[in-house]
């Protein structure tokens, strides 16, 4: 899930809607895998890439020329996440389980108990995991996404793979 070089372009303050919605278009494939990764479910991701494009839209204005673009989306794409995901447990408290995902065609054993290792880690730990070593954001970019220091996002890193390791049992 190798992020392009074009994805961390900038939006000017004098760039028209237009432009500005064909930047955020072309970003739209990366937020929808990054989505997929936090959340495991294709309805959600898509819904979240919709709400982290209308957000970006109505706050363009605020992001500033020297900053990157795909940081700032990824940061808003993981906020909305987790207070998507919030509002929903406080919604449904009924005991509603989902249906099992359909395996894809790609799908290997070992990257299958990949993906359900990474679906047992803690919500803010398999962001930094997701952002950090499968989309190839450095620390800092992490850390800026997910909107906490570079040092918690080293922490995390480091407890996620531990986490990992142990649940796929290659322990040091």
């Amino acid at each position: 899930m190798a992020i392009g070089s074009g994805a961390l372009a900038v939006i000017d303050r004098e760039r028209t809607d237009d432009e500005v919605l064909e930047r955020l278009d072309g970003l739209r494939s990366d937020l929808l895998a990054v989505a997929l990764s936090i959340v495991f479910d294709l309805d959600e991701a898509e819904d979240l890439v919709q709400m982290t494009i209308e957000i970006a839209l109505r706050r363009s204005r605020d992001l500033r020329a020297t900053q990157s673009l795909l940081p700032w989306l990824l940061r808003i794409e993981t906020r909305e996440a987790f207070r998507l995901k919030r509002r929903l447990r406080r919604v449904v408290r009924l005991g509603w389980q989902r249906p099992p995902e359909r395996a894809n065609a790609e799908d290997t054993p070992g990257s299958l108990e990949v993906r359900d290792a990474l679906r047992r880690l803690p919500p803010r730990i398999r962001a930094a995991v997701v952002l950090h070593h499968m989309t190839g954001l450095s620390v800092a970019q992490s850390a800026e996404a997910l909107g906490v220091s570079e040092n918690t996002v080293k922490t995390q890193l480091k407890r996620g793979l531990a986490l990992l390791r142990e649940d796929l049992g290659h322990g040091r």
